[in-house]
């Protein structure tokens, strides 16, 4: 016989300090006081938590552009800040991990579902990032057809998020290991490509344009001076806009990758790069307007999230404006607004032929146009290039730029991050003075290429949550739309509507089913999930009968197709029952008409280990 009782919902959100280069080590919970059997209880099983400070570094070595394995720890030296450090925790981690383990059952009953993995966790998450708000729209286009042509060689088990940014940062398709479902986000109709909501190169041409014109059409001096200020007002806006646009969603996608265990290669193709990530600025930026705080916080961010950067440059190889055959097409009256000549009576005049109307200094005129042109356009490209590589050398990635084959990089980024090395440190005392500590790995005796992440701020715990993502329920952090699934506890599940004639017989709550189900919008439709869950994927404790122990959490969310979430459920189960007997629990949820995605968790509450799967579903209007 088993016995149940019903445990109160231990989903909660648990805050606590955490330095930015840390990670916290977390106690298994403590055991619950053997209940009595004579009456079902409800308890809450306490939680402790003790602080470990660890400086994480993901390695990444190559020999001519291969990885390097079987390295031991001491083969690696450590050093903070010129002092070396002393090697705690060492891990390899391989792209070959991402082996075929087993496949789902073939044979489950309709509308069943089961956690069983078909690939076993990768060593690293990849995570594509379609950056609108930094690249023209012609450039965009270009990548969405490269990166469909790669997914046909995408290697079986790698998982891949898709991101996009514009007006705001936007989840395309969550982690999965199926390249058609990637392949279907990049069509159109799913994030299609858009313009930019700041860069504008059509209005930076006009306004270019009517520079020129004021140039060469007898402006005075004052009003030729006012013009140019105003172009120059007009770009330092537009570059501030899109740094802080830029510094918001890094701040989103390291809270949401904060949630995913393990590295994360976060693959960035952008036209351009707004600020530097160590000083947050640029050269011509005014300095009133200095994001060095927003970026430093960025950077604590993505260390926390164990996320590398490998900036792409979605605009491939590019020449001069001058040797641009677009040029001359975006503005074909340059040459006339540059060499207008005046006349004896002082009225400008324009000729068809360039001999005939222009003379020796408008010639000059119109050649220092158009090495000025080219300088500017030098100088924003090597200042876009150097912040690739710094924002790839601050979080342990790679840059790659003038390159057209920008399917060949998605591939070689996602090589590159998925075989490293993990080593962790425990710092000296910290000073809590916000001071960067550098971090430097060596290798004696070899000439192996090393990439991690350059240092970390030594922030004080105390002020640390103001930018730090709040800590919360590994199982809510699991629960997350679109994050990958987990597979520690092998579970089955059947979800019907309580309509359907194979729950006939099961007794339904009369309550409404869910904590937001009051909120919803009529006509709601019952769900119920009824679980079988593998006794072998949870701990147990001996009873004096010789019974078994068990204790589990089931939560349910549901999400709608623009992942917001709708209702949940959740709850905690003590179970009692004879040993290797599987455990059969049932939960409920109420969700209204439209398509939704089912998202549903299964954690042993005496290992933490925890078993999730997501669900499409159509709920029909009634």
């Amino acid at each position: 016989m088993v016995r149940l009782r019903s445990l109160s919902c231990l989903c909660c959100i648990c805050l606590f300090p955490v330095n930015a280069a840390l990670v916290v080590a977390q106690t298994a919970p403590a055991p619950a006081t053997p209940p009595s059997t004579e009456q079902p209880t409800t308890q809450v099983i306490p939680l402790f938590r003790t602080n470990a400070n660890l400086v994480l570094v993901d390695v990444v070595v190559r020999d001519k552009g291969k990885p390097v394995h079987d390295l031991k720890a001491a083969d690696f030296r450590v050093l903070e800040d010129g002092r070396e450090q002393k090697v705690t925790v060492f891990e390899e981690h391989r792209a070959t991990d991402a082996i075929e383990v087993g496949k789902a059952p073939a044979d489950l009953p309709p509308h069943t579902y089961s956690d069983a993995p078909r690939y076993a966790v990768t060593s690293a998450a990849n995570v594509l990032l379609l950056d609108a708000l930094n690249t023209p729209l012609s450039d965009q286009v270009y990548v969405r057809r490269r990166m469909v042509q790669y997914l046909h060689t995408i290697p079986p088990g790698t998982r891949i998020a898709v991101f996009t940014l514009g007006s705001h940062l936007r989840i395309i398709e969550g982690f999965t290991t199926d390249s058609s479902t990637i392949e279907k986000a990049l069509q159109p109709g799913r994030g299609n490509p858009e313009q930019s909501p700041v860069m504008d190169p059509t209005f930076d041409q006009a306004l270019s344009d009517a520079t020129d014109i004021a140039g060469g059409g007898g402006a005075t001096a004052l009003a030729q001076q006012a013009m140019q200020q105003f172009v120059n007002d007009t770009k330092l806006f537009e570059m501030q806009l899109r740094s802080e646009m830029t510094i918001d969603a890094m701040d989103q996608l390291a809270r949401y990758l904060s949630t995913v265990p393990g590295r994360k290669n976060l693959i960035w193709f952008a036209g351009s790069m707004p600020f530097n990530p160590q000083t947050g600025s640029r050269p011509d930026q005014d300095q009133m307007a200095d994001l060095r705080d927003q970026a430093q916080d960025m950077l604590e961010l993505l260390a926390v999230a164990r996320v590398a950067l490998y900036p792409v440059d979605s605009r491939g190889l590019m020449t001069p404006p001058s040797n641009q055959a677009e040029t001359n097409i975006q503005n074909p009256n340059l040459m006339n607004s540059v060499s207008q000549t005046a006349g004896p009576s002082g009225n400008s005049k324009s000729g068809s032929s360039l001999t005939q109307q222009v003379g020796p200094a408008n010639q000059q005129n119109f050649r220092q146009k158009l090495q000025q042109q080219d300088q500017a356009f030098l100088d924003q490209l090597a200042f876009d290039h150097l912040n690739m590589e710094e924002f790839a050398k601050e979080t342990g990635g790679k840059a790659f730029i003038n390159t057209n084959a920008l399917g060949e990089a998605v591939g070689d980024a996602i090589a590159d991050g998925s075989d490293y090395y993990t080593l962790a440190y425990a710092p000296p005392t910290p000073k809590f003075n916000d001071a960067y500590r550098k971090i430097d790995v060596r290798m004696d005796e070899s000439n192996y290429t090393l990439e991690y992440r350059r240092g970390y701020y030594d922030d004080d715990p105390a002020t640390t949550p103001k930018a730090m993502p709040g800590r919360i329920s590994p199982l809510i952090a699991a629960m997350q739309h679109g994050v990958i699934p987990l597979s520690q506890v092998p579970f089955e599940v059947r979800v019907v509507p309580a309509t359907d004639p194979v729950v006939t017989g099961e007794q339904l709550s009369p309550d409404p089913a869910g904590v937001l189900a009051k909120t919803l919008k009529p006509p709601l439709t019952r769900y119920v999930a009824d679980f079988t869950i593998d006794p072998d994927g949870l701990d147990a404790r001996a009873l004096p009968d010789g019974r078994k122990h068990t204790e589990v959490e089931l939560t349910e969310v549901a999400y709608d197709v623009e992942g917001i979430r709708e209702n949940y459920t959740d709850g905690g189960f003590a179970v009692d029952g004879a040993a290797g007997e599987g455990l059969r629990l049932h939960q409920e949820i109420d969700l209204p008409a439209g398509k939704a995605y089912l998202r549903i968790g299964v954690r042993d509450l005496m290992s933490g280990r925890m078993g999730t799967l997501e669900i499409p579903l159509t709920v029909a209007s009634r």
